[in-house]
């Protein structure tokens, strides 16, 4: 983590997270920082689908740049209609920096917990049951791989007659007036699946919404499937975003459903 003037980093520890924040600390932390810059990379909780498929959910999680917050973010989201379920999103952050070592791990713990505790009834109401399995899995260390470009058996025991699904995503120019006035060139991106001979655009971005804060970049990140005993099969393609940061792009993640 840089050591930004205290100023700035006090002014924006009170003033929250705004872009506004994010751009005065970027460009303070330009003249201070050497070429590498660190952000803020969310760890990812896949809490999976309910039994039959309709809900998904997952958490993102870690600990903020610059600030130094614990926070937790939890998603539940409509299957088919890809939408978030009310009152998801839940998200917590503990605005005090408590340090160091077992001391921040005990801070990350507790706001993950406290979040979890708050979730705790959509996700019982929605019957979220941890089902599902991971098909398809691109960390950003593994530096063979395609960012992309994802193509996966749609289940483990890959039966005869089962067709590959085969993603794609393109990321293209998307300004934003706001991001731009931060010197950031925003993106959106259009994801395509092709399973059974059929092509489908899962996303088509027209404007850049505005939880994304200031989007730069996106990769697939993995792909879960899910074959309930009475229900159609369904997918979730967690799509891993860089965004306009404290010391650098912050990741986070993006989940786009539906049924296969």
């Amino acid at each position: 983590m840089s050591v930004l003037p205290s100023t700035v980093k006090s002014l924006c520890s009170s003033a929250g997270r705004s872009l506004l924040c994010a751009a005065t600390l970027l460009l303070a932390g330009a003249s201070l920082v050497p070429a590498a810059m660190a952000g803020d990379t969310a760890e990812l909780q896949l809490l999976g689908f309910s039994r039959n498929g309709d809900f998904f959910a997952f958490e993102q999680f870690g600990v903020q740049d610059g600030s130094g917050f614990p926070y937790s973010e939890i998603f539940v989201v409509d299957v088919i209609g890809d939408t978030w379920v009310p009152p998801s999103p839940f998200r917590l952050r503990k605005d005090v920096d408590p340090g160091p070592g077992d001391a921040a791990d005990n801070a990350l713990s507790e706001t993950r917990a406290e979040n979890r505790l708050a979730a705790q009834p959509l996700l019982q109401d929605k019957a979220i049951a941890g089902k599902g399995q991971t098909v398809g899995f691109n960390p950003r260390t593994e530096l063979t791989s395609d960012p992309h470009k994802m193509l996966v058996a749609p289940r483990v025991t890959f039966l005869s007659g089962d067709d590959p699904i085969d993603l794609t995503l393109s990321e293209y120019s998307l300004p934003n007036a706001q991001c731009q006035s931060y010197g950031a060139e925003t993106k959106g991106f259009r994801l395509t699946m092709v399973h059974n001979g059929v092509t489908r655009i899962l996303n088509e971005d027209n404007s850049v919404p505005e939880s994304r804060r200031c989007p730069l970049a996106y990769r697939i990140e993995r792909i879960v499937t899910h074959f309930p005993d009475e229900a159609p099969p369904v997918f979730a393609v967690l799509i891993q975003m860089d965004s306009l940061g404290f010391e650098g792009p912050d990741r986070r993640y993006l989940a786009i459903t539906g049924r296969l």
